[in-house]
């Protein structure tokens, strides 16, 4: 309850800040300046505490969960214990992404995205904070209806090699790679209705 609450508040600042940047922008006030402050003060979405409440979710109910692996044209499946959530989750939880852990070197920009139907909060790192952290993308789909959010993707990169991460709230997650132009993809699935 406690984190919904957190997670109610925050997402009352973030459409604040929106609304405020919008604002700036559409009457053209101050320089370009005054635009990337007003972008820097949209906080970081609380990105790895969401997902460790979606993983004690996935561990409290009654599901399995069923991951496969494709690789070129092969695809090969396991089942898992619900327990075993954090563990296949690892790669989404480190580093840590709030506002404590990278405020100082990301910075965000917040939209209504129509084509999806969906507010799309979208943090990249600040120049010359590149080599801070492999992690290059931050993006949040929150629902513009229910509040929810709908989908979190994020990208890193480590020397050759790209890591693409999706998370379907409620549904899946994903994990794919690319290295060399080879394409692998690790997908974890708790919910079968869709």
């Amino acid at each position: 309850m406690l984190k919904l609450i957190r997670f109610s508040l925050l997402f009352s600042i973030i459409i604040t800040a929106c609304n405020n940047t919008e604002t700036k922008e559409e009457a053209g006030a101050g320089d370009s300046a005054d635009t990337e402050i007003a972008r820097d003060t949209i906080p970081i979405f609380p990105v790895t505490d969401y997902l460790l409440g979606q993983i004690s979710n996935i561990e409290k109910s009654p599901v399995t969960l069923l991951k496969t692996i494709e690789n070129g044209r092969t695809v090969d499946s396991i089942w898992f214990e619900r327990e075993d959530a954090k563990t296949l989750a690892q790669a989404f939880l480190n580093p840590v992404i709030d506002s404590a852990s990278l405020q100082k070197y990301f910075v965000g920009n917040s939209f209504l995205d129509q084509t999806i139907n969906a507010f799309t909060f979208t943090y990249t790192p600040k120049q010359g904070s590149d080599e801070v952290t492999d992690l290059k993308e931050i993006d949040v789909y929150i629902d513009p209806q229910t509040s929810e959010v709908n989908r979190i993707y994020l990208v890193k990169e480590n020397g050759d090699t790209t890591t693409q991460l999706t998370w379907k709230s409620g549904n899946w997650f994903s994990i794919r790679k690319l290295i060399n132009g080879n394409v692998t993809e690790e997908k974890v699935k708790w919910n079968f209705t869709e």
